[in-house]
């Protein structure tokens, strides 16, 4: 156990966070997290986890934050994705995606070639959905709305993560009134849907392919039985891959249950508690997804002028739908042509003198950049953040300028008079 992890034993509840950024890009957001007093460390553990260590103030709230370069998930919740660890150019289900800290985390995994289908039952938690990836520019994610049993029919997939609607017990050390809330004679409702979203994933996973049934709660009723009740109805079998991982994690607290199943538990852990199972459909992977990579007819493209899109540009489409532009991979295409409807991330809108970018479309911009706007210290981004302008006589892209602090790339400010300001609507 290293000594990251030691102290967060001792210390009680510790924040904990992924950067949603790689590379140049990464470094730089370190050195904007730590210009803004926060001091933190890389969990070697679980890959891509960091913890902070000490803050002026809450991280959500910090500038790296704020711009989407990272997103705050507790160390239990990381565990699911690197469970069903899809790689890169995969294609992955999130069939209970709100508020996508494990999309995200997918999205990383499969890289810009790859594609994760974010899915929300809920209307109302569907919105705080697609906030979170455009704050995170994670253009590599359509949306859906579909309940567990109304997809359409004849889709298949590779990796499947159901993080079911549950109890939540297992977070009551932050949510103390989780066991007011769900008690155990009203918990029939949330055991039916969750079988129905495992039914349904059982249905359209490949031959081949990996399931990872996740709960954060400690309820046996929620967990181990419906695992059990899923595996005397459908071909799946449990995983390997789960007692594999606890192996490799060597987290205190990591715990292997029965096969294919995982618990996290949080008074040793010091994170939340947490329940995970991996299964697997037999056979060989044999799915060939229908490869139709046109856009439907109705459909209107839109290649905006003046912009030098960014590479992974060229297996993306921008769709104009009633002024509003969205980003869509080509790789969701053909799941359209199947049915399933998605939404992409929101772009910007087009007007009559163009295209507009969405403010916080840092994917945009180039890294590095000596263009634009380019902020001096912490203090003015904070500045113009807090409804400030600032004096800046230049050519504007459709009345935005390109925004940076030190070449790091943070969306595009508003043009007005020999001003500039930032907005984000």
């Amino acid at each position: 156990m290293t000594e990251i992890m030691q102290g967060y034993q001792k210390t009680g509840y510790r924040r904990f966070f992924r950067w949603v950024c790689q590379g140049v890009v990464q470094k730089n957001c370190l050195e904007f997290l730590r210009q803004e007093g926060f001091d933190f460390a890389p969990v070697p553990e679980v890959p891509g986890a960091w913890v902070e260590n000490s803050g002026p103030f809450g991280l959500g709230a910090s500038l790296a934050g704020y711009f989407g370069f990272l997103y705050i998930q507790d160390l239990s919740s990381m565990l699911p994705a690197t469970l069903l660890k899809p790689g890169p150019g995969q294609t992955v289900l999130d069939m209970c995606a709100a508020p996508g800290g494990k999309s995200i985390q997918l999205a990383e995994m499969v890289g810009i070639e790859g594609l994760v289908i974010a899915n929300e039952p809920s209307r109302d938690r569907l919105g705080i959905l697609r906030a979170n990836l455009e704050r995170l520019n994670t253009a590599n994610v359509v949306t859906t709305n579909h309940s567990g049993q109304d997809f359409p029919r004849g889709l298949v997939f590779d990796y499947i993560l159901v993080d079911a609607p549950c109890s939540g017990w297992g977070t009551i050390s932050k949510n103390p009134e989780v066991t007011r809330i769900w008690k155990k004679d009203n918990l029939h409702k949330l055991v039916e849907v969750q079988r129905r979203l495992l039914k349904k994933a059982a249905a359209m996973l490949s031959p081949g392919g990996r399931l990872v049934y996740s709960t954060c709660t400690t309820n046996e009723e929620e967990n181990q039985d419906q695992v059990d009740w899923i595996l005397k109805r459908s071909e799946l079998k449990p995983s390997p891959c789960s007692e594999r991982l606890q192996q490799e994690l060597d987290l205190p607290g990591l715990e292997s249950i029965a096969p294919g199943m995982l618990v996290m538990k949080g008074d040793e852990s010091g994170s939340q508690s947490f329940f995970m199972a991996a299964l697997e459909k037999p056979g060989k992977k044999s799915f060939s997804q229908d490869n139709k990579t046109h856009a439907p007819s109705s459909w209107d493209k839109v290649i905006p002028g003046g912009f030098d899109l960014p590479e992974y540009f060229e297996n993306t489409g921008l769709y104009g739908f009633s002024g509003n532009v969205f980003i869509v991979p080509d790789k969701a295409l053909s799941y359209v042509h199947q049915g399933l409807r998605i939404k992409g991330m929101f772009a910007g809108r087009l007007k009559r003198t163009g295209f507009v970018p969405n403010p916080r479309m840092r994917i945009f911009l180039r890294e590095n950049s000596k263009r634009g706007y380019q902020a001096r210290d912490v203090q003015e981004v904070r500045a113009l953040v807090s409804g400030q302008s600032r004096v800046f006589d230049t050519s504007s892209q459709n009345g935005l300028v390109e925004f940076y602090w030190h070449g790091l790339p943070l969306g595009w400010l508003k043009n007005k008079k020999s001003r500039v300001f930032w907005s984000d609507k």
